[in-house]
């Protein structure tokens, strides 16, 4: 008799996190709850087992952080909302208006 075990996988979902992988450089972006906003982390390691990883269009040639964090926003949040997204000389921002629908 054979013992089998079942083994079931759950895909990272994105409302847990992301990991990027770009060039040489792990980052991972978790949402700030007080802040209501995204936070990037650079890491040392691969986290991809973890985090979801973002399909390889927001990522090459440049990462998309407006399209990661809307994804994620939509899977935390259930609906899209109203954001301002800006690149500034603190890297890219994400900014949310009161919870709000689009």
């Amino acid at each position: 008799m054979n013992n089998l075990k079942i083994i079931t996988f759950n895909p990272p979902n994105p409302k847990e996190g992301a990991y990027i992988n770009y060039r040489t450089v792990h980052f991972v972006t978790l949402y700030n709850s007080i802040l209501d906003t995204y936070g990037i982390f650079k890491v040392d390691k691969d986290w991809s087992d973890v985090y979801w990883t973002p399909p390889c269009s927001y990522i090459h040639p440049v990462i998309d952080w407006e399209n990661i964090w809307k994804e994620m926003d939509y899977c935390n949040m259930g609906y899209i909302r109203e954001y301002i997204y800006s690149e500034t000389i603190n890297g890219p921002e994400i900014f949310f208006s009161s919870r709000s629908r689009l």
